[in-house]
């Protein structure tokens, strides 16, 4: 994590949200979202509409063009849509994380994760689930993979394609992409922490994130997709990234074994003392640091004893339903959402 994400997660507020006690599914969608009011509406309308069982999750990094209030608005009368409001941009990354962990503390077994611009077809998704019951552990929307597709032209299109190219031959890997956003897993066979302790919060998640999976030994399966370029919106994606990118490839190249990673082994996370909830992850330097309200902690001598935490306690349905802590944040509308928090440790 750099010294700017640092400085913004120093700095940020506790969050507000409208999440649910409890999920109705086995499936959960996940989905960030920063300034997307012109297609927030109509995704989560096609992703509630699918054919499918699910439970939908929007982490929303305070917009600032109308689509925190869309959300809230819809949140308050959908009871599978769930939305949590983040004091500001902390990167795509984190937000991704968020996903995960809420998606294991609440005991889904699937996580789908897409883009909230439609360059990701919400009809595939059942593809991807379908993949899953077939025998994969994780699934992958490839635009690289034969019959796949790929709206983009001249800069974007270069830099797509050369940065897939590039990881393909310096990781070695067997997949022909790296960096898309639609995918789908079993929560239960990808292990505690694989993803929760990636460090990146930009667009270099998913480059790290794939990379992880398959050093893990886990069977990843590519489905061919058409990537649409979006017609509406922004594209979050900054120059800068594309070099964090680059230098995280060249990191990873170098490093052709598996992830020598601190993984939560199972146990369940401490609750943030800022914002009560479930969502610390610890940093390579010991720190602890909350995705959701971005409280910082620095490592303890015992930071280690900290983390041990009983383990959750099966319900009679099955495993992957536990009793665990749950999120707790208030129901808000878009009228209740302020910049007061509470103190936070220094």
């Amino acid at each position: 994590m750099n010294s700017r994400e640092r400085a913004s997660l120093h700095s940020a507020e506790q969050p507000r949200a409208a999440l649910r006690p409890a999920r109705s599914s086995e499936t959960l969608i996940f989905l960030p979202t920063y300034n997307e009011c012109e297609t927030i509406g109509r995704m989560t309308d096609a992703l509630l509409a699918l054919p499918i069982s699910c439970d939908v999750l929007v982490v929303d990094d305070r917009s600032t063009d109308g689509t925190t209030d869309i959300l809230l608005s819809r949140a308050a009368t959908e009871r599978r849509l769930a939305v949590m409001v983040r004091p500001g941009k902390l990167g795509i990354g984190s937000a991704h994380i968020l996903g995960w962990m809420h998606a294991r503390h609440l005991g889904y077994r699937r996580i789908v994760t897409l883009d909230a611009d439609f360059s990701h077809n919400p009809a595939d998704i059942p593809r991807l689930l379908a993949a899953l019951d077939q025998g994969a552990d994780v699934v992958i929307g490839s635009r690289f993979a034969p019959g796949g597709r790929l709206d983009y032209i001249g800069w974007r299109l270069f830099v797509s394609r050369s940065a897939n190219y590039l990881a393909r031959n310096a990781l070695g890997l067997p997949i022909s992409e790296y960096t898309t956003a639609l995918r789908a897993a079993w929560l239960d066979r990808v292990p505690d922490g694989l993803v929760e302790t990636i460090e990146s919060g930009g667009y270099s998640f998913f480059l790290i994130c794939m990379v992880r999976f398959v050093r893990a030994g886990l069977k990843v399966t590519e489905i061919p997709i058409h990537f649409h370029q979006r017609t509406e919106g922004t594209s979050k994606i900054s120059q800068l990234e594309i070099v964090r990118g680059a230098l995280n490839l060249v990191r990873l190249a170098m490093r052709r074994k598996r992830e020598n990673r601190d993984a939560l082994a199972g146990d369940a996370a401490p609750e943030c003392p800022a914002c009560n909830q479930p969502f610390l992850v610890r940093a390579s330097s010991g720190e602890l640091v909350c995705v959701a309200c971005s409280y910082r902690k620095a490592a303890a001598a015992n930071s280690r004893a900290f983390w041990r935490r009983s383990k959750p306690t099966a319900l009679a349905r099955g495993p992957s339903q536990r009793k665990v802590a749950v999120p707790t944040f208030p129901p808000v509308g878009p009228a209740d959402i302020s910049d007061k928090h509470p103190t936070r440790e220094p």
